[in-house]
């Protein structure tokens, strides 16, 4: 196995899902009816092909489920949903060792990337990991969301690398793991039970075996 590049996933990777969502319940008390219809809008969004802008796609969903115009929901998803809601994360901290495992793979000598189907920059710097990433892509900017193969190809640009020089590390099966290994990269699964018959190259609950592993994979 030849990896030269390590790309994470950002939100349940980075960072546990249940303490943003924990910190979130008053932000989704007050708006039950927004989040219900950006989780359905989501799902829908993944599935579509072709998609020329998932942005305005998503935005004419909403729109269409809460009965409100496409300007305003356009509105409420980069206010809401990318703004106030991201705020809950200045009180999440990543996973243990995440620091000191992304630099021990970069002290190997590996390019390490970051990729979100949310937008990642501010989201990296609540989380104090700006700075460590050679690429940081937000997938809205290849046309598609993952499983699709666009973000992966467009990560993959980035890094000036071929797909299966790549291990992509995430916590969904789904959408990681299976949208990796069918765009050609590696993966690596961050879970705690793997399913059956995973196709994941490794699976991991905590960042010091994934250090251990790729530097295995190195030798």
């Amino acid at each position: 196995m030849q990896i030269k590049a390590v790309a994470f996933d950002v939100d349940g990777t980075l960072y546990p899902n249940a303490s943003m969502y924990l910190r979130s319940i008053p932000f989704a008390l007050r708006r039950v009816r927004l989040m219900w219809a950006f989780a359905q809008v989501r799902r829908e969004v993944r599935t579509l092909r072709p998609v020329d802008d998932p942005g305005e796609t998503q935005a004419r969903m909403l729109a269409e489920r809460l009965g409100i115009t496409v300007e305003c929901a356009r509105e409420r998803i980069e206010r809401e949903i990318y703004g106030l809601w991201e705020e809950a994360l200045d009180r999440v901290e990543p996973y243990p060792y995440v620091r000191e495992c992304v630099k021990e793979l970069k002290d190997s000598g590996l390019a390490v990337a970051v990729s979100s189907d949310f937008p990642v920059e501010r989201k990296l710097a609540r989380l104090s990991l700006d700075g460590l990433f050679e690429c940081r892509l937000w997938t809205e900017e290849s046309g598609y969301l993952k499983p699709h193969p666009e973000p992966f190809v467009m990560l993959a640009e980035c890094l000036g690398l071929a797909p299966q020089e790549i291990l992509y590390v995430g916590n969904s099966y789904d959408y990681d793991v299976v949208g990796a290994k069918r765009a050609g990269m590696h993966a690596a699964h961050r879970v705690r039970r793997p399913p059956a018959n995973s196709i994941a190259d490794f699976s991991f609950s905590d960042f010091r075996e994934l250090s251990r592993w790729v530097r295995s994979v190195l030798v």
